[in-house]
C-alpha cells in the first residue's frame, strides 16, 4: 500500500508483541529501503538476529555475499525465527534475500512491508498478503482526536475545523497524525 497507510506501524506492533516474540527463538528487524548494498544488508540482518558470537561477528566484515548468505542460513537452520524486512521496494530484493532464509517447516516467518504489490505477491504459494485500507470517516476522526487533543477535552468551536481537516486527509493515517 501507499506510504503513510501504517504498514511499518502494524509490523512494529506485531514484532514487539510478547505473544508473537514468545513463539520464536530469534527475531530481527531490518529496514531495507531503496538504496542498499546487498552485502551490508546481509551483515545487518546477521547482527540483528544476535545469534553469533562477538568474535565471529568481527570476522564477517570482509566476507563475500555468498559467505554471508551461508552464515545466515546456517545460523537460522533448525531455529524458529521471525524476520521483518521493512520497506522493500523491488521484487528482486526479496528474491536475492530469500536464499539466505531456511524453510525449517517449524513456523518461522518473514514479514515484508512494501509499497509494491509485486513484492507482496512474490510468487510464493505460502504467501499471505495483508493489504491495508484507508480509514473510514469515524476511524479517521478518532485517530485525529487522539493525536490532536491527547485525551484532553476538545473545544466545541474547533470540532468543525477538525472535521474539515480530517475530511481532507482522505483516511490516510500519516496525514492525520501530522
Amino acid at each position: 500500500g501507499m506510504g503513510g497507510l501504517g504498514k511499518t506501524t502494524l509490523a512494529k506492533k506485531l514484532y514487539h508483541s510478547s505473544d508473537v516474540k514468545n513463539k520464536f527463538e530469534c527475531c530481527a528487524w531490518v529496514s531495507v529501503s531503496q538504496d542498499y548494498q546487498f552485502q551490508y544488508l546481509l551483515l545487518r540482518i546477521i547482527k540483528s538476529f544476535n545469534i553469533i558470537s562477538s568474535a565471529e561477528e568481527g570476522g564477517l566484515e570482509n566476507k563475500s555475499e555468498e559467505d554471508l548468505e551461508r552464515c545466515l542460513y546456517k545460523s537460522l537452520q533448525g531455529k524458529t525465527y521471525l524476520m521483518v524486512l521493512d520497506d522493500v521496494w523491488r521484487k528482486v530484493d526479496w528474491e536475492n534475500l530469500r536464499r539466505a532464509f531456511p524453510d525449517n517447516k517449524n513456523g518461522s516467518r518473514v514479514i515484508i512491508t512494501t509499497r509494491n504489490r509485486e513484492v507482496a505477491e512474490r510468487s510464493d504459494e505460502k504467501t499471505y498478503v495483508h493489504k491495508l485500507r484507508f480509514l473510514r470517516g469515524d476511524e479517521s476522526w478518532l485517530l485525529f482526536c487522539e493525536k490532536a487533543f491527547r485525551g484532553t477535552n476538545r473545544e466545541k468551536g474547533l470540532e468543525k475545523l477538525g472535521r474539515e481537516m480530517v475530511e481532507k486527509c482522505d483516511g490516510l493515517p500519516l496525514a492525520l497524525k501530522v
